[in-house]
């Protein structure tokens, strides 16, 4: 089951065992705002949309109670003390959606994902970290610039929920502990609620052919953090595989589910690519 990746929905995690999984680290398909089937730009169709792309669904509600269906996968294959990590923006919705000319509605998702875990699983609700985005767009010309007074906040950050299922943590050899202890540095950077952290850029393998690359540095810290050498590291939304390249790096093994089967050539390069050095 461990190092492998199966191309289908994450709503029905069967291949993975109960109580399994030691961290689950994800980014869901942003609702109604990318399309998946198509490139980085998204400028060009690589794929057929599939049926069960949970970023087409077209009514919020429904949206989050698909969503729900993987979250419950989650909490089933994650070992007591396991964590399952979310990286979710807010959600400024499409102006043929529900937006006018002179006003925009904004979607809290992760407040949104947070009430639905909290309310149908038994997991908890254990850390909120800020990822400050510090490479985002110049751009300026939007809303009524400039002028007053419809003026919209950038989309320069976005949220990590850490939830936690309930149980001891699993006894772990010292030999695992002493392969898997963090730096002073890195304890220091890695509490700290806000991480700088750029959004990718050319040199990731994605660029170009994933509408929405998961920056290899925010993979890093939450494996370090919430996992040990050996550990099973699961992404039910795996894209183009930055949470397994980073897993396998750091002598985790990995689980991935992707309803893309194009992403599989991005992954398995991302897979054969030799570490490289962060910036913490």
């Amino acid at each position: 089951m461990s190092n492998q990746v199966f191309f289908k929905s994450a709503q029905n995690m069967s291949e993975v065992p109960d109580q399994s999984v030691a961290l689950i680290i994800t980014s869901p398909p942003y609702f109604n705002i990318k399309d998946y089937s198509k490139n980085g730009t998204q400028n060009s169709k690589h794929s057929t949309s599939c049926t069960n792309d949970l970023g087409n669904i077209n009514h919020y509600e429904t949206y989050l109670q698909e969503l729900l269906q993987v979250w419950q996968e989650c909490e089933r294959v994650l070992e007591p003390n396991g964590k399952l990590c979310i990286n979710v923006p807010l959600l400024p919705m499409l102006k043929s959606v529900y937006n006018t000319h002179h006003n925009r509605h904004i979607f809290d998702l992760k407040s949104d994902i947070e009430h639905s875990i909290l309310e149908h699983t038994r997991l908890y609700l254990l850390d909120i970290y800020i990822w400050n985005r510090t490479n985002t767009t110049k751009r300026l010309m939007f809303g009524s610039y400039p002028y007053p007074t419809n003026f919209y906040a950038q989309n320069t950050s976005e949220f990590i929920i850490v939830f936690v299922k309930d149980g001891k943590p699993k006894k772990v050899s010292q030999k695992r502990k002493v392969a898997s202890k963090l730096t002073q540095q890195e304890w220091i950077e890695f509490t700290k609620q806000i991480w700088d952290i750029p959004i990718p850029n050319k040199s990731d393998l994605a660029f170009g052919e994933h509408a929405a690359i998961m920056p290899e540095l925010l993979a890093y810290r939450l494996v370090k953090m919430f996992s040990f050498v050996q550990d099973i590291v699961l992404d039910p939304f795996a894209g183009s595989g930055t949470t397994l390249k980073v897993a396998k790096e750091l002598h985790r093994q990995y689980v991935g589910y992707e309803i893309y089967p194009y992403y599989e050539k991005v992954i398995n390069a991302k897979l054969q690519q030799n570490s490289s050095s962060r910036c913490l």
